[in-house]
């Protein structure tokens, strides 16, 4: 994941810390760089799981200045990749007790309990979907979209595709805090 922003001129050549909270935990500093001459940054972190973090970026580098300032926040989602394909049969039954319409929205799992919501994301689109139904049953394919939630992804032509996905049980519960994206006051998600 790469952050870029901006800490004003009157910050250049200062520390600006990258930090991180996982759902339940403490901020956690993650990467750290050395503001340029107008002030802007970048950094790079390799994220080790999927979930939902608050991140902030805070300007100088020891403890005392993160615990000072309250930092604008924001959300960043990592997703897990995993193999999709698409499926259609209407009128059948699925695993979890439903008819299957041309319409339906769902996804297909082999262990997810039916009825958890999963992001799903793929060619810059997202969509939360329910496991609705078992499966894939074929190697290296872990999720089987129903024929209308490709569509709204836009990979029906593709067929098999790498998507992210981040299951809710991965997901962090909301958070009480506002988060604000940098630069304004705009809901970040």
């Amino acid at each position: 994941m790469r952050f870029d922003g901006t800490v004003g001129p009157g910050a250049s050549g200062r520390l600006v810390a990258i930090e991180l909270q996982p759902a339940g935990g403490e901020f956690t500093r993650v990467a750290q760089v050395r503001a340029d001459g107008s002030g802007a940054f970048r950094a790079t972190w390799r994220a080790g799981a999927p979930g939902q973090y608050l991140v902030r970026a805070v300007v100088g580098a020891d403890a005392a200045a993160a615990q000072a300032v309250t930092a604008p926040t924001t959300r960043a989602i990592v997703y897990r990749p995993a193999g999709a394909t698409w499926y259609s049969l209407p009128g059948n039954r699925t695993a979890c007790g439903q008819v299957l319409r041309r319409a339906t929205l769902g996804v297909a799992h082999r262990t997810l309990p039916c009825g958890t919501p999963v992001d799903v994301t793929w060619g810059g689109r997202t969509i939360t979907v329910p496991v609705i139904d078992r499966g894939p049953f074929v190697k290296g394919v872990h999720y089987d979209l129903t024929l209308a939630a490709a569509r709204v992804l836009g990979f029906v032509r593709a067929g098999r595709v790498r998507v992210g996905v981040l299951p809710a049980t991965e997901r962090a519960p909301a958070s009480p805090l506002s988060a604000v994206a940098p630069g304004g006051g705009a809901d970040p998600r």
